[in-house]
């Protein structure tokens, strides 16, 4: 059982090896959100709320920002790090930088509890919950103190009020917002698993659960799709029916769990001696079927042939008194047009002419 795991996620991995995407590096979402924040404040620069010298600088620090972590994702240095993401310290970087601002221009604090939900909604699917409120109090906490150090400053009156009543939305919705987030989030989480628990009943539907190879139906959905490219682009294909010699007597001999060791056994070596473009699958007791695309008669016979030949080289002297086993393949080429039933008849008495010659060999049809 643990092998017929094995063959099934190694053979679909083997498959999507080379499909994998390569990440690129990009400007991450809080970078763009400091950029965002920057264009802002320039509107409020056109507008005479605050001086070029306060926008230029701090257009200054957000580009140094942006590109201090474009630069640690360009050259992987934010690999070394438990979360590569970075999103902790890119929050804090943003959240900082527009707290002082807000300190610095109060014409500018308008725009703060906006920007802080935008950036705190990247947040919460990023960080986990403890990081999150810890970053969410100090957020409000160093709100609520710039307002008091303000209000101490000018005076407790009617700018003050208004301030406290922003943070107290904020207060309420800050909370709020994370706490919808992570409902978000976990949904997504379940989703995920959902989907991967669905891929991984789709994968054993379609695998014989002894070997881990295709099973009879899905190697027939395999054929039917050899069969519709070939009539369609006139791509050639072949079959190999392969059959373990004698193996009924050798389960009548040495019983079924040596006849499951030998079938996990040979299911090993055929994946691993087959292209990864050919199909290979349990197509009976112990007959098995190979599709090959885009390989002509002679081919066939040529790996259906380095087949039977690793086959034989398997040692299996500590359950059998032979040692060894041998293959009987009957081989046919597609011709286009035909019946599938037609093809694997011609391939079977390819098998059976194998079997009347001695066993442990390869025979094929006339491809014409």
């Amino acid at each position: 059982m643990d092998d017929a795991r094995e063959a099934m996620r190694s053979e679909p991995a083997n498959r999507r090896k080379n499909l994998q995407p390569v990440r690129v590096p990009q400007i991450s979402p809080i970078s763009l959100i400091s950029l965002l924040y920057a264009l802002s404040l320039f509107m409020f620069y056109r507008q005479g709320f605050i001086s070029g010298m306060t926008f230029a600088s701090v257009a200054a620090i957000v580009l140094c920002i942006v590109a201090l972590f474009y630069g640690m994702f360009r050259f992987g240095l934010n690999t070394r790090f438990e979360e590569p993401s970075l999103m902790l310290p890119q929050l804090v970087s943003s959240l900082l930088l527009m707290l002082v601002v807000a300190y610095l221009e109060r014409a500018t604090q308008i725009a703060l509890v906006p920007f802080i939900l935008i950036a705190f909604s990247f947040g919460i699917f990023r960080l986990s919950t403890v990081p999150l409120i810890l970053l969410a109090a100090g957020c409000l906490g160093a709100y609520f103190g710039i307002i008091v150090i303000r209000g101490y400053a000018e005076g407790y009156g009617q700018a003050f009020r208004a301030d406290m009543v922003q943070w107290f939305v904020l207060v309420l919705t800050l909370p709020g917002m994370i706490l919808l987030g992570k409902q978000i989030h976990n949904l997504r989480q379940l989703l995920r698993a959902t989907r991967y628990q669905l891929e991984h009943f789709e994968e054993k539907s379609v695998r014989d659960e002894l070997t881990g190879l295709y099973n009879r139906r899905q190697i027939q959905a395999e054929l039917d799709r050899a069969k519709m490219q070939a009539d369609s682009q006139g791509a050639p294909f072949s079959i190999c029916l392969i059959d373990i010699d004698r193996f009924k007597e050798i389960n009548d001999n040495n019983g079924h769990l040596t006849g499951d060791i030998i079938l996990k056994e040979f299911a090993k070596v055929a994946r691993d001696s087959i292209r990864d473009t050919d199909m290979l699958g349990r197509y009976g007791g112990d007959e098995f079927m190979q599709i090959l695309p885009d390989t002509e008669l002679k081919g066939a016979v040529m790996h259906a042939e380095r087949l039977r030949v690793y086959a034989h080289f398997l040692d299996f002297q500590k359950v059998l008194q032979s040692k060894h086993i041998s293959l009987s393949i009957g081989v046919a080429q597609y011709r286009r047009g035909e019946k599938l039933t037609d093809l694997i008849a011609r391939a079977d008495a390819a098998l059976y002419q194998a079997k009347q010659r001695g066993r442990n060999r390869v025979e094929w049809t006339d491809a014409n």
